[in-house]
């Protein structure tokens, strides 16, 4: 399953429109970008409701983590590391963008993607969490 839950609903995960790239720098570190974006059809099945939970929502959600530079080779695979939003951009977007906090990369390598968090909606604060394979 390609999970992208936002509190208790999963959004599930577009996977060919969703990005994840990992970039060697000369001087040993990575740049890691990541872009994931929720499945339309799913969002629709979600919303059509007019008292759903995210019927006010005119779009599905899309999480995006920028400029994150780790040590280590391309290859190598990144697992549990808490992200400072100082240091790469970071949001989830759902109608406008959402800071993101207790941000978890929890797992990226060659088969699989996970990270954690929360995200604020209306002043409460949400769990988020996206775990996806990477190969097929």
């Amino acid at each position: 399953m390609h999970v992208f839950s936002i509190g208790d609903t999963n959004f599930e995960v577009d996977v060919a429109t969703s990005r994840i790239s990992l970039a060697a720098h000369a001087n040993g570190m990575r740049e890691i970008n990541i872009r994931i974006e929720a499945d339309d059809e799913v969002f629709m099945r979600l919303t059509e409701d007019d008292d759903a939970p995210w019927s006010w929502a005119l779009y599905p959600p899309s999480f995006l983590l920028q400029g994150l530079l780790v040590a280590g080779t391309e290859a190598a695979p990144v697992q549990m590391l808490a992200v400072d939003a100082d240091d790469c951009e970071c949001s989830l977007y759902m109608m406008e963008y959402r800071d993101v906090a207790d941000l978890c990369l929890v797992e990226l390598s060659a088969q699989r993607l996970v990270m954690t968090g929360k995200v604020d909606f209306f002043g409460k604060s949400l769990p988020f969490a996206i775990d996806m394979p990477r190969a097929s």
